[in-house]
């Protein structure tokens, strides 16, 4: 039994009755662009019984990945509405207790498709001249269940020109892998599991590993951004009998501010993230209107090859401390037409009252209409 950064998923995305009929064509298709254009969850197909030829192709193509491939961390299309999520170093730039909670169903209506929760809080700490906070996420892809939960620490430093500002999150990262789930060709799932199949074993396996990450942000009046590197280097723990490996990853984002008037400002942003082997951008605009009513179009993808999802996001303020956004995502790869597109929901809330213990720093102007 192998898992090392492409978590073995026995055609996790087939249902039990499209499985026992025997090899699907389509979906192993589907699973293959899975691994091509390595998402946030990736699957290797095991398939008994089948031509020397097939097992000769997805023999070649797990080969490829093993050791290289790492489940990244999961994605959210509202990326630039929750900038702590992406970088820690932003922890306490809004100046209050700062929650964001969200749910994202990607690729929805895909068997085992990828289901994320994440929940995220920073606030200042002036005693420490800057930020504390701490993020927590978890996500269900197939038999995958992979829960991380980390906090962070933020240095501020006030600038001529704005804030800058050096920080870092250190947790822990937990999966799961349920082989019960799984389901062979031959396998007899009446009384017992048995999926007749020396690879597999019906066991559930826990590993539990360190995780980390570091980050810088700059933040002026018009201009800000950020750069993050996880993970680095990268690293292995244990998962049953078997390893399972973190890779380094890292990422960029930019935002500028345009006023157009009193009423209306858009905000375009570049997010781009990449590990040894993969990069991928998003590129958005969003625009707020009487600080209240928020609308944005986004882009996941550069190129012919890269292109995965527009994006269309809107919100609302609750009250004057909450705000909820919601998102959808219409696919532009192969894989439209196995799904359903992707629905995220945020809720957040800003306490709007300075807080922490001592002198806060000299603050000239908000950090962000928001």
């Amino acid at each position: 039994m192998i898992i090392n950064a492409v978590e073995i998923i026995y055609f996790c995305f087939t249902s039990s009755k499209t499985f026992r009929s025997g090899f699907n064509f389509k979906y192993f298709l589907i699973s293959i662009r899975l691994l091509s254009i390595k998402n946030p969850y990736y699957c290797i197909l095991i398939i008994s019984e089948l031509k020397m030829k097939w097992l000769f192709i997805i023999f070649c193509v797990c080969i490829s990945d093993i050791g290289i491939n790492a489940q990244q961390r999961p994605q959210f299309s509202q990326y630039m509405l929750n900038k702590y999520y992406e970088n820690p170093a932003y922890g306490g730039l809004e100046r209050s207790l700062s929650v964001f909670t969200s749910y994202r169903d990607q690729y929805s209506s895909f068997p085992g498709n990828p289901r994320t929760f994440y929940l995220g809080a920073d606030l200042p700490f002036y005693l420490w001249n800057g930020a504390i906070g701490f993020s927590l996420y978890n996500q269900s892809s197939g038999h995958l269940n992979n829960t991380n939960f980390r906090f962070s620490y933020n240095y501020v430093m006030g600038l001529e020109s704005g804030f800058l500002s050096f920080g870092g999150r250190l947790g822990l990262d937990y999966l799961n892998f349920d082989g019960r789930k799984i389901i062979t060709p031959d396998g007899d799932y009446e009384a017992t599991i048995n999926h007749k199949d020396p690879l597999l074993e019906a066991n559930v396996f826990n590993g539990v590993g360190p995780s980390w990450e570091i980050g810088t942000y700059f933040m002026s009046h018009q201009w800000q951004g950020g750069i993050t590197l996880s993970e680095f280097p990268s690293h292995s723990f244990a998962l049953g009998n078997a390893s399972y490996t973190r890779r380094w990853g890292g990422s960029i984002f930019a935002e500028y501010k345009y006023e157009w008037d009193d009423r209306i400002k858009f905000y375009p942003s570049l997010l781009v993230k990449a590990d040894p082997s993969v990069v991928q951008a998003d590129i958005s605009l969003v625009a707020i209107l009487d600080r209240n009513i928020i609308g944005g179009v986004g882009m996941r993808g550069y190129s012919t090859s890269s292109f995965d999802a527009i994006t269309i996001l809107m919100g609302t303020n609750i009250g004057s401390k909450y705000k909820l956004y919601y998102s959808y995502d219409f696919g532009l790869s192969s894989l439209r037409t196995a799904h359903q597109g992707t629905h995220e929901i945020m809720l957040s809330y800003n306490l709007q009252k300075l807080i922490g213990l001592g002198l806060p720093p000299k603050i000239i102007y908000n950090p962000r209409d928001m």
